[in-house]
């Protein structure tokens, strides 16, 4: 029996090592949108068998990485206007309404997890760590979320997150310095810390669009006219 589990056990952590090694190529763009995946050279390049492989390329199928296309494979997915609106007014919902929770429930503890967010989004800003700097900033948002003390919630947010890293990491790639990324984070914990549910509320609002404003003038309005 002991076996058996342990087995198991070392069967999942392959998966899980393959689907984190596809995630973050995808996610820092090492692997485009559009790009078909070869099951064949991946798996002799990671020095695994096929079948980890695609429980991998199910995980991510599931998190909106890749896609399994007719006749072409697997395929990653790419990042479109249509997708990041999609993403920004979902995300917008949501994280308003945990915000607004987050006021009336945060302990002293998890407001200082979110103080020392920003601290280490500051030091790694400085080191040029764009890797860890998407992390923090998706962590940042996540501690609210928790902070709302609301399962389905956190349950619906968490099928955004690896969408939104993606963004992240596009996003952060574009600032000349890495340090415009903590922007209005610190303001947003003084007014959870002052339990302002108004002004907590506007300061990610205007954060959240900002966020969509910029990775969305990536991807221009294509006009009617214009493809004709």
């Amino acid at each position: 029996m002991t076996i058996e589990k342990l087995a198991r056990v070392e069967s999942s952590t392959l998966k899980e090592n393959v689907c984190t090694i596809l995630r973050r190529s995808i996610i820092d763009g090492t692997l485009t949108g559009g790009m078909e995946i070869n099951q064949a050279q991946i798996a002799e390049q990671l020095g695994v068998s096929r079948g980890p492989l695609r429980e991998a390329l199910g995980q991510l199928e599931f998190e909106g990485l890749v896609e399994s296309t007719p006749y072409k494979g697997v395929v990653v997915t790419a990042l479109t206007r249509e997708s990041v609106e999609d993403l920004y007014s979902v995300r917008a919902v949501l994280e308003n309404l945990a915000i607004r929770r987050a006021v009336d429930y945060a302990t002293v503890e998890e407001l200082a997890t979110l103080d020392r967010i920003v601290d280490e989004m500051r030091i790694a800003a400085l080191a040029g760590d764009r890797e860890k700097l998407g992390l923090l900033d998706i962590g940042f948002h996540e501690q609210i979320v928790s902070m709302a003390r609301n399962t389905l919630l956190k349950k619906l947010w968490k099928l955004l997150a690896v969408s939104l890293q993606r963004c992240l990491y596009a996003r952060h790639s574009r600032y000349e310095s890495l340090e415009h990324v903590v922007g209005s984070h610190p303001a947003i914990v003084a007014a959870i810390t002052v339990r302002d549910k108004e002004e907590s509320s506007r300061i990610l609002r205007i954060h959240m669009a900002e966020w969509a404003e910029q990775i969305l003038a990536e991807y221009p309005v294509v006009l009617v006219e214009e493809v004709l």
